[in-house]
C-alpha cells in the first residue's frame, strides 16, 4: 500500500462531496426543495430492514401519509447498505455495477408536480452535470403515460419504451401499502451505449400516486461522467485495489462495507446486524487469504478506507480482532476407511472420483483412493477417504460429514455402507 493510494482514496471521497452537494445546491437552492437528515446505516424509523438500503427510507412518512409533503419537495443525500450480493462472493465473476455500500441522492414531489419534478431534474442534468438531449435516454413503460408525459414536457432525448421485461418498470418498497412505476434515466458513455444512471418514479400508496421522486446513486452517477466500468473505480474502496481483478474488487468491496458497519457502532454477534457483519468479516478474511495477503497489509488497507470514508471513528479498533478471529488456519485432516457393497460392474475409480466431487457443509476438501476391491457373491468396494475439516473439528464431526458422504454416495451411485462408522 503506498502514499498514492491514501490520495487517491481522499480524492475520490472530496470528488463525490462535491457530486452531492452539487445535487443538493440544485434541489434545495435552485428548485427550492426542503432538505431532509438521511436516516442512519440502522434505520430509526423503519423497523422492518436490517439497513437503510435507498433514499425511499426517510421518505417513507410522506409516502405512508404519517408527515405532510411540503411543496416542491424534499432532498436527500442517504447513506446506504445493500447486503443481498454477500452471498456472491466465492460465486465467480463480479457485479461491477453494484456496490455493497453506496450513497443515493434522492427527491420526492407532492403527487400533483410530477411536470415541475421533471424540470427540475432536467434543468440538474443540463446546468449541473453539462449533459445535452441526445446524451440522456428515458426508459419507460407505455402505459406509465403520466411518467412518459412529465419527462417529455421537460426533455427532448430518446425515449426507449417497453425494452426491458415489465418487472424492470414495477417496484416494491418493503411494505404492503406501497408500491411502485419507475422509469430509468440513462446516460451515452463513450462507446455509444446507454448506461443505466437513476430512476423517476411513481410512488403509490394502496394503489393511487402518493408522489413522484428522482434519485441516483452517487458512486454511478461519477462511473456515469467518467465512462468507468467498474462503479468501485470511482470509490475510496476501490482506491485499495491491488491488481484488476474480480477477487481484489470483492476484496475492497468488503472494505467499505466493513467501514460503512464499524463506523456505525455495529459489532459482530450472531443476531441481526452483527450477523451480517461477522459474515462480511469472515468473507474478506477468506479472501485476503487467498490473495495472499497477511493481516498487516489487510489492516493498512482498511484504514486507507477508513481515514477516507469514516475520519475519526473507531474502525481499526473493533475489526483488527475480529479479522484475526476469522483468519483462516490450517485445514485438519481426517482419513477414514468406508467399504460399500456395489452393483456388478461398478467401476471402483468412478466411484472414488464421484466421493471426491462430493460438495459438504463445513468440508473443505474430499479426497477419495481405491484401497481395496473384492468379488464375492457381491462387490465390495473399500476407499481410503481423506477429510479436509477447519482446525476446530472433532472426532464426531468427521464422524458426521463421513456418514453425509456415504449417503450421498448411495443416492448418486446405488452404493451401500458396509458397517457403522464408529
Amino acid at each position: 500500500m503506498t502514499d498514492a493510494m491514501t490520495d487517491l482514496a481522499h480524492g475520490r471521497r472530496e470528488r463525490l462531496d462535491r457530486l452531492g452537494r452539487d445535487f443538493l445546491d440544485h434541489f434545495t437552492q435552485a428548485a427550492g426543495f426542503t432538505l431532509l437528515d438521511p436516516e442512519p446505516a440502522i434505520p430509526h424509523h423503519d423497523r422492518t430492514i436490517l439497513f437503510t438500503n435507498s433514499a425511499v427510507v426517510p421518505f417513507k412518512p410522506f409516502l405512508l401519509g404519517e408527515s405532510a409533503l411540503p411543496a416542491p419537495g424534499v432532498a436527500v443525500r442517504q447513506p446506504c447498505v445493500r447486503v443481498h450480493n454477500l452471498d456472491e462472493v466465492f460465486e465467480e465473476g463480479f457485479a461491477t455495477e453494484f456496490v455493497l455500500q453506496f450513497e443515493m441522492l434522492g427527491v420526492l414531489a407532492p403527487a400533483a408536480r410530477a411536470r415541475a419534478l421533471a424540470a427540475a431534474v432536467a434543468g440538474y442534468l443540463t446546468t449541473t452535470l453539462g449533459l445535452d438531449g441526445p446524451s440522456v435516454a428515458f426508459k419507460a413503460a407505455h402505459d406509465d403515460t403520466d411518467l412518459c408525459a412529465a419527462w417529455e414536457a421537460g426533455w427532448t432525448g430518446p425515449a426507449l419504451l417497453d425494452t426491458e421485461e415489465r418487472d424492470y418498470y414495477r417496484w416494491g418498497f418493503g411494505h404492503p401499502r406501497l408500491s411502485g412505476r419507475g422509469a430509468t434515466v440513462a446516460v451515452r458513455q463513450a462507446d455509444g451505449h446507454f448506461r443505466d444512471l437513476g430512476n423517476l418514479i411513481a410512488f403509490e400508496r394502496d394503489g393511487e400516486v402518493a408522489g413522484y421522486g428522482f434519485g441516483i446513486g452517487l458512486e454511478t452517477l461519477a462511473a456515469c461522467l467518467d465512462n468507468s466500468p467498474w462503479v468501485l473505480d470511482c470509490t475510496p474502496a476501490g482506491a485499495v485495489v491491488g491488481a484488476r481483478n474480480a477477487e481484489e474488487a470483492k476484496l475492497a468491496d468488503l472494505l467499505g462495507l466493513l467501514v460503512r458497519l464499524y463506523a456505525a457502532g455495529v459489532r459482530t454477534s450472531s443476531r441481526a446486524q452483527g450477523h451480517v457483519l461477522r459474515r462480511a468479516v469472515s468473507a474478506t478474511a477468506r479472501l485476503a487469504a487467498g490473495l495472499g495477503l497477511d493481516q498487516a497489509r489487510l489492516l493498512h488497507r482498511l484504514a486507507v478506507v477508513a481515514a477516507a470514508d469514516a475520519p475519526g471513528r473507531d474502525v481499526l479498533g473493533p475489526a483488527g480482532p475480529d479479522l484475526e478471529r476469522y483468519r483462516p488456519r490450517e485445514d485438519s485432516r481426517h482419513v477414514h476407511d468406508l467399504s460399500f457393497w456395489c452393483a456388478d460392474g461398478t467401476d471402483p475409480d468412478a466411484l472414488s472420483a464421484a466421493a471426491a466431487q462430493v460438495a459438504l457443509p463445513g468440508v473443505h476438501r474430499i479426497s477419495a483412493s481405491v484401497k481395496d476391491v473384492w468379488h464375492g457373491g457381491r462387490t465390495s468396494v473399500t476407499l481410503s477417504v481423506a477429510l479436509d475439516l477447519p482446525p476446530s473439528a472433532d472426532k464426531p464431526e468427521a464422524k458426521q460429514a463421513l456418514r453425509a458422504l456415504a449417503a450421498r454416495l448411495g443416492e448418486r451411485c446405488g452404493t451401500e455402507l458396509r458397517g457403522e462408522i464408529r
